[in-house]
């Protein structure tokens, strides 16, 4: 078994790509920051749940597990609480204001964006190379 058929490693490597893919499109978004009718684009929020289910791991839980609401403050995988079955969120007004000449980029968005995900990014290449070094750990212990 290598590390690439562990579904975190795996979900670990395809989150890591499509912050790349973020990050290249974020910084589009800022070079035609003066471009007349450009409009931002942004990459569509990674599926976990499709991640998983779709994984090819025997650890993955593919739809085989079913988590239990048991308290009212607990998620179903639809997204709704155990009590009221309301889907939970917050509903967000269009942030993007658009100038005379037709283009909607908005720098301080743009950048506060790159920010997240470069967070992001880090976040995921440190749990990454945790779970590399705890692997590594117990191979020497046995």
């Amino acid at each position: 078994m290598t590390t690439q058929d562990l579904t975190l490693m795996q979900a670990a490597i395809k989150k890591m790509h499509w912050h790349e893919t973020r990050q290249k499109v974020l910084a589009q978004n800022v070079a035609n920051a003066d471009t007349p009718g450009y409009k931002p684009q942004d990459v569509a929020p990674l599926d976990f749940k499709g991640m998983l289910e779709s994984s090819t791991s025997s650890l993955s839980l593919g739809g085989a597990m079913h988590l239990a609401t048991t308290d009212p403050k607990h998620l179903d995988l639809n997204g709704a609480t155990g009590a009221s079955g309301r889907p939970v969120g917050k509903n967000q007004k269009n942030p993007y204001e658009t100038s005379p000449s037709g283009n909607a980029v908005v720098l301080e968005e743009q950048l506060l964006k790159m920010n997240e995900n470069y967070t992001d990014h880090r976040l995921t290449t440190t749990i990454y190379q945790k779970n590399i070094d705890m692997l590594k750990a117990s191979l020497r212990s046995q």
